[in-house]
């Protein structure tokens, strides 16, 4: 029987009081990072340019919403809880912030559609990175570089990943291998049998099988 896969709760870390209550329901939780004003933020909202506000999709967000920063979900979270950082920034520099505001000794999980910002977490003890792939030419670009330079893992969306006997072929050559928008407990299963070692859910309150303790976290 292969192992429960890491259970991350989507977006949680977006808000510290539901990063709080989430910590004890799964394994992981995941915020959107950015860096804005030379602050690191957290919110999965993008700002209009020119102007400050934050839209998503296809609506603006109220002028007044509150953002948090990536400080008030640490406070907020136990010292051993696990996060997963997605990063939205677009250079190493802004990436070296991020992690300059994550004390030594937390457990990470660091994704981006960047990839190149993932070198400024190079050789960070207990820290996974991991390509993030929203489309198939992502998927296959990232599928190509596995076994060039250092080693990455991949988290990707769940519709990308319907080829169960690529998925396995996939998950060998990887440190890690993940996926997000996972909706049902039964598509979980099917993907951990063929080596997703981690899912990131939105809906906790469903019977997601979940290990003893988070996985040991692999090292690039």
């Amino acid at each position: 029987m292969p192992a429960a896969p890491i259970l991350v709760a989507h977006r949680s870390g977006n808000s510290p009081t539901n990063a709080a209550r989430d910590q004890h329901r799964a394994d992981a939780v995941e915020a959107d990072v950015h860096v804005h004003r030379g602050r690191v933020v957290l919110r999965h909202a993008k700002v209009l340019w020119p102007t400050s506000r934050l839209w998503e999709r296809w609506y603006l967000l109220p002028i007044d919403t509150d953002v948090a920063e990536l400080a008030d979900l640490l406070a907020a979270v136990d010292d051993e809880t696990p996060l997963w950082l997605d990063l939205k920034c677009i250079t190493r520099r802004a990436a070296r912030r991020i992690r300059a505001a994550v004390p030594d000794g937390r457990p990470l999980f660091v994704s981006s559609r960047s990839w190149w910002v993932l070198g400024a977490f190079d050789n960070r003890p207990g820290t996974s990175l991991l390509r993030s792939c929203g489309n198939r030419a992502q998927l296959g670009l990232a599928r190509r570089l596995t076994g060039r330079g250092r080693r990455r893992g991949i988290v990707a969306h769940e519709r990308l990943l319907d080829d169960l006997d690529a998925v396995r072929a996939l998950s060998s050559q990887l440190p890690m291998l993940a996926t997000w928008a996972v909706s049902t407990p039964r598509r979980a299963r099917q993907l951990t049998e063929a080596g997703i070692a981690a899912v990131i859910v939105d809906d906790l309150d469903l019977r997601w099988a979940r290990p003893a303790s988070p996985r040991q976290s692999c090292e690039d």
